[in-house]
C-alpha cells in the first residue's frame, strides 16, 4: 500500500534525483541517498520498500516534469514546424538532465530486462505519442512524406538522444579525446542549449522541413 507523501519522502527523492545525475543508476544506492537525505534506512524502507520501486518513484516525478515543460513550450511554438523543433529541444534537454543514468538506462533495455522494458514503456512513451502527432501535422510538407509516421519519428529522436548515450558510454569507460579533439569540449559543444537548439534544426531539416 503507498504510503502518504511526507517531508521524509520529499527529500529521499530530492536525494534520489541528484544522486541519479551526478552518479547514474549504478551510483545510487540506498545507503547514499538515506545519507544525503539525512534520514534512516528503516524510513527509506518505509517509504519505498526497495532501491528499485525508489528509482521508479524519482523516474516517474522527473518524467512528469518534463511533460509540463515539454507541452508548456510546443503550445506557444507557433507553426507546426516550429512546434515539433520545440518538442525535439525538450527531449535534448531532458536527456541532458539524464546523461549519468540513460546508458545504464539503455542497457537495462538492451539485455532484455522486462520490468526496466515494462516500466519505460508504461511511463516514458508519451511523448512519443505528441512528436508522432506533430510530425503528421508536418508530413505533407516533408521531403519523406512516403515514409510512414513511425519512420520519419524514428529519423528525428536519435539525433536527440544518441549523444547522450555515447557520451555517458565514452565518460563510463575513461576515454577524454574522439578524433583528436577534448571530449569534455565536444559534450559542452553537444548539451549547451544552443547546441541542442541546433540538433533539433538539424533533424527537422533532415526530413525536409
Amino acid at each position: 500500500m503507498a504510503r502518504p507523501p511526507s517531508g521524509t519522502d520529499l527529500k529521499l527523492k530530492a536525494a534520489g534525483r541528484k544522486l541519479l545525475q551526478e552518479k547514474g543508476i549504478t551510483g545510487l544506492t540506498v545507503r547514499e541517498a538515506c545519507r544525503v537525505a539525512g534520514v534512516n534506512t528503516g524510513m527509506f524502507h518505509y517509504y519505498f520498500g526497495s532501491k528499485e520501486e525508489f528509482l521508479k518513484a524519482v523516474l516517474k516525478e522527473m518524467y512528469a516534469e518534463f511533460m509540463l515543460s515539454f507541452k508548456a513550450g510546443v503550445a506557444v511554438a507557433g507553426t507546426p514546424r516550429a512546434r515539433l523543433k520545440t518538442a525535439l529541444v525538450e527531449v535534448g534537454k531532458f536527456a541532458r538532465s539524464m546523461r549519468s543514468a540513460v546508458p545504464m538506462i539503455f542497457a537495462d533495455l538492451a539485455y532484455g530486462n522486462k520490468e526496466a522494458f515494462g516500466f519505460f514503456s508504461g511511463n516514458f512513451t508519451e511523448h512519443i505519442s505528441h512528436i508522432a502527432s506533430l510530425a503528421r501535422e508536418c508530413r505533407s510538407q516533408s521531403e519523406v512524406r512516403e515514409h510512414s509516421v513511425p519512420y520519419i519519428v524514428g529519423a528525428l529522436i536519435p539525433v536527440m538522444i544518441f549523444p547522450v548515450v555515447i557520451s555517458g558510454i565514452l565518460e563510463r569507460n575513461g576515454v577524454s579525446t574522439l578524433a583528436g579533439g577534448s571530449l569534455e569540449k565536444l559534450r559542452e559543444e553537444l548539451f549547451s542549449d544552443e547546441g541542442i537548439s541546433e540538433r533539433a534544426e538539424i533533424a527537422v531539416r533532415g526530413i525536409g522541413l
